[in-house]
C-alpha cells in the first residue's frame, strides 16, 4: 500500500534538519513565490502520490550558498528555479540530467551538459498605467523611455538583488551600451524589491514599470483595465528560469521523477493557468489560454545567458557608478 503523500511548504529558518524535511523522499529548494510553490505542491500531490516531497523556501542567493555548503552531504535534491545567468555561476554544484520531458524544448532553454532545464520564461515588458500618463503618449520602445519627459515616472528594480532586473539591465547594455544605461539611470526610480515595481505601477504611484510579463499580466487578468503591457519594438529581453538536480543527491531516482514533472508541458501549463508564468515548454499555447502573444510574435534580443553571468560584476559596477553620478 502506498504511503499517503505529504507535500510540505517549509520556511528556511534555522537548520534544515530542524525542519524535519530531511526524511522526505525528495527535498526541493525553491525561491519561487508562495502562489507558485503552492500550485506545484498541489500538482505533485495529485500526480506523484507515492512520493513525500518537501519544499524549502528561501532567497535564490541563500539557497545557492546552502547547496554549495552542503557539497559532499547534499540535503536538498532539486533547486527550482532561477535565471540561467544565476545558475551559470553555481553550475559546479549541479548534476547532469537529460529529462525526457524536455524533448522538443529549444536548445537555448537547456543548460550546458544538461545541467538545468527550462521551467518558465520571463519576457520583459513595460507595464503601463494609462491613468498616470497624464496626456503623454505611451512609450513603444526602450528609446522612448530614455526621453527626459519620463524622469521620475518610471520604476525599476535593483539589478544587484534581482536576476530579472539584471536581465533588463544587461539587455539595455547589449543594445544601447553605456550611453543607454546612463539615459535609463537618469529617468528611473530604483526600488529594492521586484514586487514593488509592479505593485506600485498598479497602485498608480508610477506611470511605467520595467518588469516581467507574468507580473504585469496578473493585473490585466484581474480586471485592472488601465494596465497595459508593451513589448518594446526594438526587441525585448528574456529571463529564462530553470530547475537543477543537486550533485550528490541521495535520492536520485525520485529526484529525477520530480525533475521530469517540473520540465513537463502538463505541469508548466497548470502553473501558467494559476500564475501566468510563461512556460519554457513549447507545447503550451499561452495565446490560446490567455491571449498573450506567442513567443514567435515577440521580437527578442538574443544574448548568451552564460556570458551575461560572466559579465555580471563588470556591468553592475558600470551601473552603480552611473547611479552615483546622476543622483
Amino acid at each position: 500500500m502506498l504511503r499517503k503523500s505529504v507535500l510540505r511548504l517549509t520556511a528556511i529558518a534555522g537548520l534544515l534538519f530542524a525542519t524535519g524535511v530531511h526524511a522526505a523522499d525528495v527535498v526541493i529548494y525553491s525561491s519561487n513565490n508562495t502562489a507558485s510553490v503552492e500550485a506545484v505542491s498541489e500538482i505533485m500531490k495529485a500526480t506523484l502520490p507515492d512520493l513525500d516531497v518537501a519544499i524549502v523556501s528561501g532567497k535564490t542567493g541563500g539557497l545557492m550558498k546552502r547547496i554549495e555548503a552542503e557539497r559532499g552531504n547534499a540535503l536538498g535534491d532539486i533547486f527550482w528555479s532561477a535565471g540561467f545567468a544565476t545558475l551559470g555561476a553555481y553550475r559546479e554544484n549541479f548534476a547532469s540530467y537529460n529529462s525526457p520531458s524536455s524533448m522538443g524544448m529549444p536548445a537555448s532553454l537547456i543548460g550546458p551538459d544538461n545541467l538545468w532545464v527550462g521551467t518558465n520564461v520571463h519576457p520583459m515588458v513595460l507595464m503601463i498605467n494609462e491613468r498616470q500618463l497624464k496626456g503623454l503618449e505611451a512609450p513603444k520602445t526602450w528609446t522612448d523611455i530614455f526621453d527626459p519627459k519620463w524622469k521620475g515616472k518610471i520604476v525599476m528594480g535593483d539589478p544587484t538583488r534581482s536576476s530579472s532586473t539584471y536581465a533588463q539591465l544587461y539587455g539595455i547594455h547589449k543594445v544601447f551600451g553605456e550611453k543607454g544605461m546612463r539615459q535609463l539611470a537618469e529617468n528611473v526610480i530604483n526600488v529594492k524589491s521586484t514586487s514593488q515595481v509592479y505593485k506600485s505601477v498598479a497602485a498608480g504611484e508610477f506611470a511605467i514599470g520595467i518588469t516581467m510579463e507574468y507580473a504585469a499580466y496578473e493585473y490585466v487578468a484581474g480586471g485592472q483595465k488601465e494596465i497595459k503591457l508593451v513589448y518594446p519594438t526594438e526587441g525585448t529581453f528574456l529571463s529564462p528560469e530553470g530547475a537543477i538536480l543537486v550533485k550528490g543527491t541521495k535520492n536520485l531516482a525520485n529526484a529525477q521523477k520530480v525533475m521530469d514533472m517540473l520540465a513537463s508541458a502538463g505541469l508548466q501549463k497548470a502553473l501558467f493557468l494559476k500564475t501566468y508564468r510563461r512556460p519554457a515548454h513549447p507545447g503550451v499555447d499561452v495565446n490560446a489560454l490567455a491571449g498573450l502573444p506567442k513567443m514567435a510574435d515577440i521580437k527578442i534580443v538574443e544574448y548568451d545567458q552564460l556570458q551575461a553571468a560572466a559579465d555580471r560584476k563588470d556591468v553592475l559596477k558600470v551601473w552603480t557608478d552611473i547611479l552615483k553620478e546622476v543622483r
